[in-house]
């Protein structure tokens, strides 16, 4: 079928049989193949003109930051998203911006993004095409080259484990191959035979960086045989050769043949971006890529085939001049986001789509969101009842009530990590969009046995085992949230987050700003944390320092087995990133009957444990313990001591700490985490300048030494808070 959307966009979408073009069967027509061709040297045409007017007002310096043309790449870009449907996804480069036009996304919208204005993608939140646009099915970028292709392959996954007939195609530069991302995600979708399809733009240059300094083999496709899936090279400036290999591997990921590997040898017109003169490249270099301009190569073809060119060319370029003028006009009259509006959107914001969306992105979102419903009932017998849609995430301090509980009080005690895993398997129950994915989370059941009996009751799509990629493990946890899914990422140490940093705080943190508050992000990371099992400086890190400046993301860390499975509960069902640490200490040492009914605790909500009025101790975690234990022993000393459990570290809830500093006046924060940069750091500093008129001591902080977590039993506990550290911390305070 052909299809026009807004803007003069045309697109004609694959079939499930193809000819030799790798076109729909019913394109042998003559005709059919004659406007199809008219239809593409429009679209070539209509990416050059908008690309060549964002490079002039670059140069007007009405567009600030980098700008990254992609002139002389048309024709890849083109040749594969002609067989993409509404309901596929795209994942382009930073020289995309004709993936936007292709898929419909407004003129005028994109325009607006690139000059920073309100009416932006993201409302001028980002630069050039970090943003993308969700009902339009463009997931955008990060500056982290191959960053978004584990994040494609996440989507992939969700279509894999649900038979959906959609394919996710996502772009990258031979440069990005040498980093771990590409590896990774094609590794982890050869494995499950995903419809993903990688295109590489091979340009020769990774900025300045030639080729042969990139990668020791010739060929990036010849890589593809390593992960198990087709990979071909290919010519990128001509359209018809890459019509016919594009249509080829989407044909095959949507039937279910699984991934490709494309690489399409291309050239930048202009140098790595509009600040870059390119010198580096020889002039003979430039001389010969200047005879391969896809629009030439295409039209030369036409001219064989026996179109009037010059026509066409000059009614195309005239439209494509009259699109921009009307982009450029719609974007000047967009009035530029205020200072405060950068607080907004950082989580999931639910708005309504604008009203100048078209009414196609309209009806596609009305067949999403049937199809979800479909899907629920499809996997009902996998799960509990669950209704279709967004479903309102619970904010700070309040969760809704649901019909599902998780049956009669227990008799016995269970352990914190039973509890855990008896939230993911209510969970999992009631929601057939959450799913485990991990290293050995299946038949092992986990390193700590949270996962355990998990794959034998929900299967293997919804308990995954992963290779030993972290970043693969929370890119594609990210990108399966975004379409929808529930993931659950677990680490089998907090410390190897670390392997998979850039995929928390570039891309899952940064999705819902940089697509203007419309994206979901429902993913929770489950991080085995802490010390006291002597396992050294890489199985005892406390990691929520490296996280706790990050916007768009929330930190769970609780210290007792109702908390355990109630905060793990409030995490699935939010909108947003949550880092849920579980802490290795407490797994088999912290029992508790847990009461009948839902058990949820309320994310950023902190919780009193002990009621006192001489001094306020805060903590969180495996220090709470401690802290109770220091509380009782002053009270025989006749000191009255507050103990305030955070449960939640980001967002902070101080409304909780301020109450209590101002009956007691005096405050000491207590964290296993080390003391230089803790969050202990950030609650004195915040005290200081909020309650400094009611503090009748200094701020104490017990927190770890600045020092790597010891192995030696000895090393190890000098190192952490105890009982005895607390106590002489508050007799001090109390004294003061």
């Amino acid at each position: 079928m052909t299809r026009t959307g807004h803007g003069g966009r045309e697109r004609a979408t694959a079939g499930r049989r193809r000819n030799s073009r790798g076109a729909p069967e019913a394109e042998h027509k003559e005709e059919d193949r004659t406007e199809i061709d008219r239809a593409l040297h429009r679209q070539l045409w209509r990416i050059r003109v908008f690309d060549r007017a964002v490079s002039a007002l670059h140069r007007q310096n009405k567009i600030l930051g980098g700008v990254y043309s992609g002139e002389w790449q048309e024709a890849l870009l083109v040749g594969t998203c002609h067989f993409l449907t509404t309901d596929d996804l795209v994942f382009p480069l930073h020289r995309d911006l004709g993936v936007f036009l292709l898929r419909g996304v407004d003129p005028g919208r994109l325009m607006a993004q690139l000059m920073g204005r309100r009416d932006g993608l993201s409302g001028g939140r980002d630069s050039f095409l970090h943003a993308g646009d969700l009902e339009h099915g463009v997931i955008g970028a990060t500056s982290m080259l191959a960053a978004t292709l584990p994040v494609a392959a996440g989507a992939a996954l969700r279509f894999h484990m649900l038979d959906e007939p959609r394919v996710a195609v996502a772009f990258f530069g031979e440069g990005a191959t040498a980093r771990g991302d590409f590896h990774e995600a094609l590794n982890f979708a050869g494995i499950h035979a995903l419809p993903v399809v990688f295109v590489c733009e091979n340009n020769r240059y990774a900025y300045s960086t030639p080729q042969e300094l990139e990668m020791p083999v010739e060929t990036v496709a010849e890589r593809a045989a390593a992960y198990g899936m087709r990979g071909t090279r290919v010519n990128g400036q001509d359209l018809n050769r890459v019509l016919e290999v594009a249509g080829a591997a989407i044909g095959r990921a949507r039937d279910g043949e699984g991934p490709s590997l494309i690489e399409c040898m291309t050239y930048r017109h202009h140098g790595h971006s509009e600040h870059d003169p390119a010198q580096y490249r020889p002039e003979e270099e430039l001389a010969e890529w200047a005879g391969r301009d896809p629009i030439e190569l295409f039209e030369l073809y036409m001219e064989k085939r026996g179109y009037d060119v010059p026509a066409l060319r000059s009614a195309a370029e005239a439209t494509a001049q009259e699109e921009v003028a009307q982009a450029i006009a719609f974007a000047e009259a967009s009035p530029p986001p205020s200072g405060e509006e950068a607080m907004r959107h950082i989580t999931y914001e639910g708005e309504p789509l604008p009203d100048r969306l078209t009414s196609e992105a309209a009806a596609h979102a009305a067949i999403a969101a049937a199809n979800f419903a479909a899907e629920l009932a499809t996997n009902a017998a996998a799960g509990g009842p669950a209704e279709p849609g967004p479903r309102p995430g619970p904010a700070p301090g309040e969760i809704p009530a649901l019909p599902h509980t998780s049956g009669e009080s227990q008799s016995t005690a269970i352990t914190y990590v039973e509890a855990i895993r008896e939230a993911l398997a209510e969970e999992m129950e009631r929601d057939p969009t959450v799913f485990v994915l991990g290293e050995d989370v299946g038949d092992l059941g986990g390193a700590f046995g949270a996962t355990r009996g998990l794959r034998d009751r929900f299967g293997p799509r919804r308990v995954l085992d992963t290779p030993i990629s972290e970043s693969l493990i929370l890119g594609a946890a990210a990108g399966a949230a975004v379409v929808g899914l529930r993931p659950v990422a677990e680490m089998q140490f907090a410390d190897f987050v670390s392997c998979g940093f850039d995929q928390i705080v570039n891309t899952a943190a940064t999705i819902a700003y940089r697509h203007g508050g419309r994206a979901r992000v429902p993913m929770v990371v489950r991080l085995p944390a802490g010390a006291r099992i002597h396992g050294g400086l890489f199985h005892s890190q406390n990691p929520e320092s490296f996280f706790l400046s990050t916007p768009g993301l929330a930190i769970v860390a609780p210290a007792t087995v109702e908390d355990a499975k109630g905060l793990l509960k409030a995490a699935l069902r939010g909108h947003d990133p949550v880092l849920y640490l579980e802490y290795k200490s407490l797994y088999r040492h912290a029992k508790a009957v847990l009461p009948a009914g839902e058990i949820l605790t309320p994310i950023g909500k902190a919780l009193t444990r002990i009621a006192g009025a001489d001094l306020t101790i805060v903590t969180y975690g495996p220090t709470l313990t401690f802290c109770l234990e220091a509380a009782e022993r002053l009270r025989a000393e006749q000191v009255s001591a507050e103990v305030i459990d955070l449960r939640t570290l980001k967002p902070l809830d101080m409304e909780t700490v301020a109450a209590s500093v101002r009956r007691t006046s005096r405050l000491l924060i207590v964290h296993e985490d080390r003391r230089t940069g803790g969050l202990g750091a950030e609650i004195a500093a915040r005290a200081a300048a909020e309650l400094f008129e009611w503090l009748d001591a200094p701020i104490q902080r017990v927190a770890a030494a600045d020092t790597h977590y010891a192995y030696a039993p000895a090393m190890e506990e000098w190192i952490l808070p105890d009982t005895e550290k607390i106590l002489a911390a508050a007799r001090a305070l109390a004294a003061y």
